[in-house]
């Protein structure tokens, strides 16, 4: 008998959410393999209007409030309508914990059983600060029929804090990815070419690189994705300071074929962001077989396996721009080591993190709920 699962989760592409890319992903699988035991329907819960920081708090609230009340009506709709074993929904915590308490607790009193699963990886952080976010957080947990999460830490967090109905569940690499890389993976690696690829914003390290990389001799940068042009042309003048017209390029927003390919031919993949959850750009590098390095925030250490030794790639701590030069300068200098690290990421992709592996867990994790 199959499990009808209704996932309930961010799906509009073109809003540049991870979690839409995880989930569309996941039910791209699920579409074109199939599974016997698995029904799974998509309700999307995307924001229709989205409200930024350049506007009044009270604003902010009240559009997130109204968008929230609406997205859990469409759920009360769906569910009334249809029957569904679980209910699994996608949340990035924070404020959208209201939304996720309040979605449990319809459930619990229709005796549907629910999955709130969290894409982000920050939760040892908030237990720290014992805030509001934490306070919610367990009230969620309690009763939710089960959390998953996307990293070690926070599952380790979660049972120290006596939370036992969690799983661990890493994001996937998509099929597609697989394939692209598939494709170029016989293309030659440039011996000076260090890739960026990420939204251009100062979190993302970006100032830190270009700094890291302005003593390097014989160096060419090379910064995919997009950004405000306010930031971009700041962050020009800032790399001008440096003399970087000829050795630094923003190629701006490529296709994913492109950005694979891109991946596939640097010398470095760098990424030295200040926060994280599970990043996409982290697993597609690591399947190209790029050396990496980046910084030990969210579940990167994890997905490189740091904790024994950097064969997957190097991590630093961020705005450590000593660090990462070093780091940058270490992986030009020993080829050797940067081919040995490209290939151990790439096996761990294979190993831990593939479609169908993740999938697998995926279901086990659903029909183990009764």
């Amino acid at each position: 008998m199959q499990k009808r699962i209704l996932y309930c989760t961010p799906f509009d592409l073109s809003t540049g959410s991870g979690i839409a890319r995880c989930s569309s992903h996941i039910f791209e699988y699920y579409k074109k393999c199939g599974a016997d035991d698995v029904y799974l329907e998509i309700l999307p819960m995307d924001r229709k209007f989205y409200v930024g920081g350049g506007n009044s708090f009270f604003k902010r609230v009240y559009s997130g409030a109204s968008e929230y009340l609406r997205i859990i009506n469409e759920l009360k709709k769906k569910i009334k309508k249809k029957h569904y074993d679980v209910v699994h929904i996608a949340s990035s915590a924070s404020l959208s914990l209201f939304k996720d308490y309040l979605c449990v607790r319809i459930l619990c009193k229709m005796n549907i059983p629910s999955i709130i699963h969290f894409h982000f990886g920050r939760i040892p952080e908030v237990i720290v600060k014992n805030g509001w976010e934490w306070t919610i957080l367990k009230i969620v947990a309690r009763y939710a029929t089960r959390l998953i999460v996307i990293d070690q830490l926070s599952y380790e967090a979660l049972l120290q804090q006596e939370i036992y109905n969690v799983e661990y569940l890493p994001n996937p690499l998509s099929s597609v990815t697989e394939k692209l890389v598939c494709q170029y993976s016989t293309l030659s690696r440039s011996e000076n070419v260090v890739l960026f690829v990420g939204h251009i914003v100062k979190t993302k390290g970006i100032y830190e690189l270009i700094e890291a990389c302005g003593e390097i001799p014989n160096i060419k940068l090379r910064i995919l994705g997009m950004g405000c042009s306010a930031i971009v042309n700041e962050l020009q003048s800032f790399a001008s300071e440096y003399n970087a017209d000829d050795w630094v390029e923003f190629a701006g927003n490529l296709s994913a074929e492109d950005v694979i390919k891109e991946m596939c031919t640097c010398a470095v993949f760098a990424l030295p962001t200040y926060t994280e959850g599970f990043p996409n750009v982290i697993l597609e590098s690591m399947a190209c077989g790029c050396p990496i390095v980046t910084t030990n925030v969210g579940a990167i250490p994890e997905m490189l396996d740091c904790k024994n030794g950097d064969y997957c790639g190097i991590c630093v701590a961020p705005r450590d721009v000593k660090g990462l030069r070093n780091a940058i300068l270490r992986m030009l200098a020993d080829l050797n080591y940067a081919k040995s690290c490209g290939i151990s990421a790439a096996l761990r992709v294979r190993e831990m993190y593939s479609m169908p592996v993740v999938w697998n867990r995926m279901c086990e994790v659903w029909n183990g709920i009764k």
